[in-house]
């Protein structure tokens, strides 16, 4: 959002306090610069801007350094000129710098004592302010001194660059009459040598949240930069809890939603092993919407939101994205750990502030060139579906050019795993037969169709000690992934072991055929015996 100041401010008196000279022209022994800045700032990321000398001797007594916004015409009024804003400038340290009460945007020295570097804070204004110039005046006494000139002197315009999880332009008017099918693979990077700074200290508890979206049409907004979020969002970045959110997908399939992203969450020990999930997509419904909480954390996310997948007359091939934190405006906490301390009133999401004053938080003088990802997002197209552009949407595909792992094409047959497909032939993607003359295994309706597992068995009987007539231990249960019908590592006698099929990894990775958990109940009538 553009700021701006309806008073066109002339140059300030930046002349050293009792001097009467005007100033001399610089002759390179002092410059200013600014950290981590060439020609270019990212908006709202906090800067050191630096006097400092260059010829190892020199020393100055006095400084000024002064931010000033581009004079543009008024859109409302042409014949009104406003002052865009510069951002702020504000001391760093208040012991020997002071704002100025002579110039607006200005910082100058609270003492004269000689010194051969002086440094400020520079927060860059937010997007679309344009340029900036940040002037510095030097006084090595009121009577010798110096300002702006190429040395003191800097024009830095708004990097227009931006970070990879922000989307690229809405495509309003997808052509492509292909259907797509894509798969998202998440990917964790957060760690203690990663993000040392304010890393939590039991290495158990940082976890991500499961990875949860959808594909969508363009007038779909799950959460969005510069918006409120929704309850669900609001678990996903307080709580890494991702049920509310993934309910208020589902609400709108078939209405702007057309498939669930929803992959399994990785917490400590599994904290850089990737979870995938597979999506849909077509003319209408080509944008994805991702979001993964990262826990503990005030209200921080990782994610993309509205990414288009549309790229002209063709499908987006394969794109790896750099993920960092997302603010959800509902927590004022500055660090993981922080204690809950609710925004009120709810404010907008935002990048999480990585320019913090805040020494206590992990990103403290951090902009977002030094900060290292917290995950990726790596987005392949799998295969597409030949269409007419005059189909309707129930009618079946056509053969199709496949792209497998190796890049090579195979042609595939008419598939049934878009939404809307029917073939009334076949028996249900949610039933299978095993060849053993049992009846058929039914799916777990948490599974994918990429990925289908029979249901859970039953929990076994609680197995541990009996003490008073009541056991305390353990039971499981177990489920088994499905391969082309087959029930895969499920123990049949009459099967040949060398001629099992093999579970793909990311199904192994992404869904757990085993659980265990505490259980209490009471003895049965053996147990009591050898109790006794």
């Amino acid at each position: 959002m553009v700021s701006s100041q309806y008073v066109f401010t002339f140059r300030c008196d930046r002349r050293p306090y009792g001097s009467l000279t005007h100033p001399s022209a610089p002759d390179g022994r002092f410059k200013l610069e600014v950290e981590g800045a060439d020609e270019t700032y990212i908006p709202n990321q906090l800067y050191t801007v630096r006097i400092t000398e260059t010829d190892g001797e020199s020393r100055f007594t006095g400084f000024m350094i002064s931010a000033e916004g581009e004079v543009r015409q008024d859109p409302k009024n042409p014949r009104k000129m406003i002052t865009l804003s510069p951002g702020d400038v504000t001391p760093r340290n208040y012991l020997t710098t002071k704002f100025s009460n002579r110039c607006h945007f200005s910082v100058e020295h609270a003492v004269g004592t000689p010194k051969s570097s002086a440094e400020v804070y520079w927060h860059a204004p937010a997007s679309g302010n344009g340029c900036v110039t940040l002037r510095a005046m030097v006084a090595e006494n009121k009577e010798s001194w110096y300002e702006d000139g190429g040395p003191l002197s800097l024009y830095l315009c708004e990097d227009m660059r931006q970070p990879d999880d922000i989307t690229p332009q809405v495509n309003y008017n997808c052509e492509i009459c292909d259907e797509a099918k894509y798969e998202i693979t998440f990917t964790g990077i957060w760690s203690r040598n990663t993000h040392p700074r304010f890393y939590p200290e039991n290495d158990w508890l940082p976890r991500y949240s499961d990875l949860v979206g959808a594909s969508h049409a363009a007038d779909v907004i799950l959460w969005a930069p510069g918006s409120l979020i929704t309850d669900g969002v609001k678990d996903v970045a307080e709580y890494a809890n991702t049920t509310r959110f993934e309910q208020e997908i589902r609400e709108k399939i078939g209405s702007g939603v057309r498939t669930l992203i929803k992959g399994k969450g990785h917490g400590y020990l599994k904290m850089n092993y990737p979870t995938y999930s597979f999506i849909r997509t077509d003319k209408v419904n080509h944008l994805i919407t991702a979001a993964v909480g990262i826990h503990p954390s005030p209200d921080w996310f990782l994610g993309v939101s509205r990414f288009e997948l549309c790229q002209g007359d063709s499908w987006l091939t394969e794109r790896e994205l750099n993920l960092y934190p997302w603010d959800a405006g509902t927590d004022n906490g500055v660090s993981y750990e922080s204690a809950n301390f609710p925004t009120f009133p709810q404010a907008a999401v935002s990048r999480v502030e990585t320019s913090s004053y805040d020494k206590h938080s992990p990103f403290y003088e951090m902009d977002m060139k030094e900060m290292h990802p917290f995950g990726t997002l790596r987005i392949k197209l799998v295969k597409t579906y030949q269409r007419d552009c005059t189909s309707k949407t129930n009618e079946e595909p056509s053969e199709s050019s496949t792209t497998t792992e190796e890049g090579t094409s195979t042609t595939e047959q008419p598939s049934t795993e878009s939404e809307g497909l029917s073939e009334p032939e076949e028996p249900s993607r949610y039933r299978y037969t095993d060849n053993t003359g049992q009846p058929p295994l039914v799916t777990d309706p948490e599974s994918s169709e990429d990925c289908p597992m029979t249901q859970w068995l039953e929990w076994t009987p609680c197995d541990g000690p009996c003490e008073n007539g009541r056991v305390s231990g353990f039971q499981w249960r177990e489920r088994f992934h499905l391969v082309d019908g087959v029930a895969v590592e499920k123990y049949d006698p009459n099967v040949d072991p060398s001629t099992r099929k093999e579970v793909p990894r990311f199904c192994k990775n992404h869904y757990e055929d085993f659980e265990r958990r505490e259980c209490e109940d009471d003895c049965d009538e053996e147990q009591n015996e050898v109790a006794r």
